[in-house]
Formats: structure tokens, C-alpha cells, sequence
């Protein structure tokens, strides 16, 4: 059976090592990886071309959240464009990705007839790492 994107949640690691807390709702969250690369092993004596494939991706991932002041500010203080910060996706299933990373927010582009929203774009320093239960990483469960 397959989840939707209700309950997908951006969390951010607080000050107790290995937990987490909801960091802003979001309105969007990026694929946590990619289709690997193909490192070229053809020979001359090959028919066809061959290849294996290349290290994984690390993403820079981009979300969406409402803009108001408050989630700005909240999200300024929680991410950093110098030092690593511990964030964690996590999905209706309780299944999600942890991953560190560095990044910023900012606004939009506003257009008439519609919402402000921000951004916060993340580069990951390592490959999201697959959670099969986040339940034991939540510092407080999110509302709604």
C-alpha cells in the first residue's frame, strides 16, 4: 500500500544528542538521492559500452515552508551555511532519511494571488542513511 505526503515532516537534531524536533512545517521535500553516475570500463575488444556505476550522490536538497516571520526566524537559527547541523525527513510510515548538513533560507519569488513561501536549500555532507523507525529519534511528537 503506498503513504502520501501527509505527515512528511523536516526535523532538526536539539540539544540532546540523537533527537529530534519538527523544525518548520513544510509544503515540499526533494528526493533524498539520485541515479548513480556511469563510470565509462569500455575496451577497444567491446562490442557495446560498459560501465559500473560511480560513488553515490550527496544531495543538496531544497524544501519549501510557509513564510511568516516566525518560521524564518525559527529556520535562521536552526540551520548554518558553516557548520554541520542534524536533520532528519521523516514520512507517514515513521520511516524517513537522516542525513548532516549545512545550509540557508530565504524568500521566494511573490507572486499575485499567491502564498509567501521560503526555501531552505541543504548540502549534505554524507548520503541520507535510511531510518526504518524514527519514532525512537523524536524529542516531541509534532501537533496535527
Amino acid at each position: 500500500m503506498a503513504i502520501s505526503d501527509y505527515k512528511t515532516y523536516l526535523y532538526v537534531e536539539g540539544t540532546t544528542a540523537g533527537k529530534y524536533h519538527k523544525l518548520v512545517d513544510i509544503t515540499s521535500a526533494p528526493a533524498t538521492g539520485a541515479a548513480p553516475k556511469s563510470l565509462d570500463t569500455t575496451t577497444l575488444s567491446d562490442s557495446a559500452t560498459t560501465g559500473i556505476p560511480d560513488r553515490p550522490e550527496t544531495p543538496s536538497m531544497e524544501f519549501e515552508y510557509l513564510y511568516t516571520k516566525e518560521n524564518f526566524t525559527a529556520v535562521s537559527e536552526a540551520i548554518s551555511p558553516t557548520e554541520d547541523k542534524n536533520f532528519l525527513i521523516i514520512y507517514q510510515d515513521n520511516t524517513g532519511y537522516k542525513f548532516p548538513a549545512r545550509g540557508t533560507t530565504w524568500t521566494k519569488e511573490v507572486s499575485v494571488g499567491s502564498v509567501v513561501k521560503a526555501g531552505i536549500g541543504l548540502i549534505a555532507s554524507a548520503p541520507p542513511e535510511h531510518v526504518d523507525d524514527t519514532s525512537t529519534l523524536i524529542e516531541t511528537e509534532p501537533a496535527g
